[in-house]
């Protein structure tokens, strides 16, 4: 059985693939057949389907044509570990980014669908956990040319350090900036699903907070501070820590830029207390 010939048609249905790639393989000195006949018809044994699964699995895992001929007519077993430990390293890295990509897409869907359950616009009190972040330097300004420039430095940063789980860029007020009335920005953020080793991490801490969804634009953010700040005041509670803010919709999901829905939250406690009611 192993010395049938098969045709090129035969051969290719047989490996699943076309006549075309076994006359390019042919071409390149890739795989030859074993027996060309005069009225130019190619044939190939069935010993050669294990080569042709060869060729494929290592055009997988990433090795160019080039790459697996050179192999082929050398045979060389270093140098053909050595070109596969490079390959494994390879594949690792398109793992963790596709792991990212898909993590990202889920943390997504997640926030969008957390868009439908909401009550906008009113504030609740909320005993939450840690939750980590990855974030920028500090502006230098409030120009938007700063802070355009600080928000690419941090996606350059995430996007090198596989370092962001959702899509979201948000933003931390420090606890300063609210006492002193500007609610300027004092760090633009990525959330993390954990802790990360980096000199950038912050740790949102635990505790109890206020929070509220809004609707609004980002040009409108400072006001909708002041509101928050003023509403907890009549609520009988205070700020007592740095504000949060995060898209739930933003610009992926919503056609106007006044639509996005933004949760904000703040560590509070009560004037006369220390703990959440």
């Amino acid at each position: 059985m192993s010395q049938r010939l098969l045709k090129t048609g035969e051969f290719a249905a047989f490996c699943n693939t076309t006549k075309d790639t076994l006359f390019h393989y042919d071409d390149i000195g890739l795989l030859k057949p074993v027996k060309t006949a005069a009225n130019g018809y190619r044939y190939y044994s069935l010993n050669q389907i294990y080569m042709f699964d060869l060729i494929t699995t290592l055009k997988e895992v990433g090795l160019s044509l080039e790459e697996i001929k050179n192999y082929m007519d050398e045979r060389d077993a270093d140098a053909f570990m050595e070109l596969l430990k490079e390959q494994d390293k390879l594949l690792k890295q398109k793992i963790e980014v596709l792991t990212r990509r898909r993590r990202l897409l889920r943390n997504t869907l997640k926030m969008t669908k957390e868009a439908f359950d909401v009550q906008e616009n009113t504030i609740s009190i909320e005993d939450a956990g840690e939750e980590y972040f990855i974030i920028s330097d500090r502006p230098k300004n409030n120009s938007e040319k700063e802070l355009f420039a600080v928000v690419s430095r941090l996606w350059d940063y995430c996007t090198k350090h596989n370092a962001y789980d959702d899509f979201v860029t948000g933003e931390i007020i420090p606890y300063e900036n609210i006492v002193n009335g500007s609610f300027a920005t004092g760090w633009f953020s990525s959330r993390v699903d954990k802790k990360a080793k980096s000199r950038y991490l912050h740790v949102k801490p635990a505790g109890c907070y206020a929070v509220k969804y809004i609707r609004s634009s980002y040009y409108a953010l400072q006001e909708e501070y002041r509101k928050f700040c003023c509403e907890l005041h009549e609520l009988g509670y205070e700020p007592n820590g740095s504000i949060y803010q995060n898209d739930i919709t933003n610009y992926l999901s919503e056609r106007y830029a006044d639509d996005y829905l933004m949760k904000i939250e703040v560590s509070v406690k009560r004037h006369d207390e220390n703990g959440c009611k």
